[in-house]
């Protein structure tokens, strides 16, 4: 009974403590049993009243004694000097009561729980610990936050619905209030839960994107048990879609990119954290036609994920011989090989800024969707059908990948900023990673060749209002501890993305967010012969020579804050 810290005292010592005493009570009166029928002196005899009373009074006396240290080393634990924030806790279930265990028990926390938030009615006005309970209204949060004072709010539903989630933390942004979550259970070290553990909101969390439900047969389908290759792996999309791929069972993914660092990065979360063997890693680059053949010959992929391009817009515009080289080059090479070595599925990562592009890389990416399209029907037209199907899948900007605005503002914001925004009136899409490759599995199972898929991405979204957000989220406040400077768009830059031009129209699918596009086709021949005489100018390095001719290829190409503005003159007049 003794062996415990009395300051750690919980239902457990009670129950040693109340085995303890009625082993000892027990003992008592097993003796006074064999006194009564062996003595003949009623002098040693107790009475079973005293007994019973003992045992009342040892027990409450060693269990208050414990509650009330406990009680004592809680007061005192924490310096008077150090004055506690006040929180409120958004979920009075079993999440929300471990959480306020947790925050109790920690000597480090800082926190005073003043106040739980409920969704659930019928919770309202009762008690958890002493702690009262309000219903989660918009009103009596806000209450509840001006009542108390509340510095923090802990998110600690363990399936909040994402809408849900994003009302909370809007109105907390709203009135300056810090807001935090809880991790999944699943994600709790040892299946208890810390004070180190507790995350702050992503700006994903404010996305009001509900959990894609994906047809995993179908998928399964497509990929269980067969031999698939990731071209561009170790970028965001392609290691993200390798990860997908694993829930699927294929027999092998073969992991390929010309970057060293990352690949290695991403195997090792593979094997070690993710508990995933079933890939190889293959560096190698998708423009190099000999090696890209050997790994075609030696591995024999059934599905192709090519998700390899350079995709940095203003990069793109100062470098269009690499554009061309890598994102139309590069995609002919992988695509070429997947119809000579008979591959069942081709399913292409392209992008909103293809659409009416006004940028290089846009405009390469545009070309390299015209190829593939063509090559399909070429070869349905060839053999009456295609054995190798070319699925197209086109989508916005992508949270928290590389070049995406994300890290850039967090980098920004820790280091004090000024958090730069290219224009005020800028608006993009966005996907979440996870969000963006799921739905790439899926329109890649449900294509059958020739198609140009696109994306539900929502509404778009003002890149000053997402930084102002993500300053809020981080506990700063904009024009006090941090400023946002305007820097002007970059070369090739738009101020709306666009997943369709004027003449393209769309097509239901059985998913609600993926849709067919009904694109302008073009004939295999012309399109072989473009690419060729295009790839071909990569020799002479000539900017102004490569990009005009994407333009001939891509009439729709109007460079905007470009130095080939020039080359759209004779076109805009």
């Amino acid at each position: 009974m003794y062996q415990g810290l009395v300051r750690y005292t919980s239902i457990s010592d009670a129950i040693r403590i109340l085995a303890a005493v009625f082993i000892s009570s027990s003992s008592i009166l097993a003796f006074d049993f064999v006194v009564y029928f062996v003595s003949e002196n009623p002098e040693l005899y107790i009475p079973i009243s005293i007994i019973l009373l003992d045992f009342f009074i040892t027990l409450v006396a060693l269990a208050f004694s414990r509650v009330a240290y406990k009680l004592l080393y809680s007061y005192y634990r924490s310096s008077p000097h150090e004055p506690k924030e006040n929180i409120a806790i958004f979920g009075a279930g079993e999440s929300g009561i471990i959480t306020k265990r947790s925050l109790d028990k920690d000597s480090r926390s800082s926190y005073k729980i003043v106040a739980f938030l409920d969704d659930d009615e019928k919770k309202a006005w009762k008690k958890v610990e002493g702690i009262n309970i309000y219903h989660s209204t918009s009103e009596s949060i806000t209450e509840v936050i001006e009542k108390y004072k509340i510095h923090t709010i802990l998110i600690s539903v363990q399936n909040i619905a994402p809408k849900r989630k994003k009302e909370i933390i809007e109105l907390c942004l709203k009135l300056k209030v810090i807001v935090k979550s809880v991790p999944r259970v699943e994600r709790w070290i040892n299946g208890e839960l810390s004070l180190a553990q507790f995350q702050n909101v992503n700006i994903e969390d404010l996305l009001d994107r509900d959990e894609i439900t994906l047809d995993k047969k179908i998928i399964s389908r497509e990929v269980s048990g067969k031999r698939v290759l990731v071209t561009g792996a170790s970028g965001s999309i392609g290691s993200e879609i390798a990860r997908q791929l694993r829930f699927f069972h294929p027999e092998k993914i073969y992991l390929l990119d010309q970057a060293e660092s990352p690949l290695y990065e991403l195997e090792i979360e593979l094997r070690e954290k993710l508990r995933f063997n079933a890939f190889e890693i293959v560096v190698a680059d998708v423009r190099n036609e000999v090696r890209m053949e050997n790994v075609f010959a030696t591995f024999k992929p059934q599905v192709v994920y090519h998700a390899a391009a350079y995709k940095h817009v203003p990069l793109m515009e100062d470098n269009p011989s690499e554009a061309i080289n890598t994102n139309v080059f590069g995609t002919k090479v992988v695509a070429d090989l997947a119809v000579r070595f008979r591959i069942e599925k081709f399913v292409f990562v392209s992008t909103d800024k293809a659409v009416n592009p006004t940028s290089v890389m846009g405009c390469s990416k545009r070309i390299a969707e015209i190829y593939i399209q063509s090559l399909n029907e070429h070869l349905f037209k060839v053999g009456g059908t295609t054995y190798t199907q070319f699925v197209t899948t086109r989508f916005g900007n992508v949270l928290g990948s590389n070049g995406s605005v994300i890290p850039v503002f967090q980098k920004q914001i820790k280091e004090g900023g000024p958090v730069t925004v290219t224009h005020p009136d800028i608006t993009r899409y966005f996907m979440t990673i996870p969000e963006a490759c799921q739905l790439v599995l899926e329109a890649g199972a449900i294509g059958r060749g020739g198609e140009i898929l696109i994306f539900d991405m929502g509404e778009s979204v003002r890149i000053v209002d997402l930084a102002r957000k993500m300053i809020k989220l981080a506990g700063m406040e904009l024009g006090k501890d941090i400023q946002i400077v305007f820097s002007g768009l970059r070369p090739g830059e738009k101020l709306k993305e666009e997943l369709l031009n004027d003449k393209e129209k769309t097509i239901p699918t059985h998913h609600p967010k993926i849709m067919i596009a009904h694109v302008q086709s073009y004939k295999y021949e012309q399109a072989y012969r473009e690419l060729e005489d295009l790839i071909k100018l990569f020799k002479t390095q000539n900017n102004d020579s490569i990009v005009a001719k994407m333009k001939i290829i891509v009439p729709e190409f109007i460079s905007k804050n470009s130095v080939f503005e020039s080359l759209d003159a004779g076109v805009i007049q």
